[in-house]
């Protein structure tokens, strides 16, 4: 018994019908239970790989923010004042404009 049968079963018959199996028994009496509890394990499957995946995304999200954050602090620490460049350390010391002195 695959999972095609299964759900093939849950969809075209009711429950007092004949199970499909040749079994002679009432489908509820026979498979329906067995039918539904792979119908039950193939949606907590499929809701563990969506949140995975989405798990996943954010996680990417997360990596691509804090990169573009390292990249914003690598251009602000090197900015250029008068063609040199300056250093965090450099850029809080009293640099005269041009044209002040």
């Amino acid at each position: 018994m695959n999972a095609s049968d299964s759900n093939h079963r849950l969809k075209t018959l009711g429950r007092n019908d004949l199970c499909s199996c040749g079994s002679g028994k009432k489908y509820k009496k026979c498979h329906l239970r067995e039918d539904e509890a792979a119908r039950h394990a193939q949606m907590l499957k499929a809701n563990e790989d969506r949140e995975a995946a989405m798990a996943l995304a954010e996680k990417d999200e997360e990596n691509q923010k804090a990169a573009a954050r390292g990249e914003q602090k690598k251009r602000n620490n090197h900015r250029r004042v008068g063609g040199k460049a300056l250093n965090a350390q450099d850029r809080h010391t009293n640099i005269p404009r041009r044209g002040a002195v």
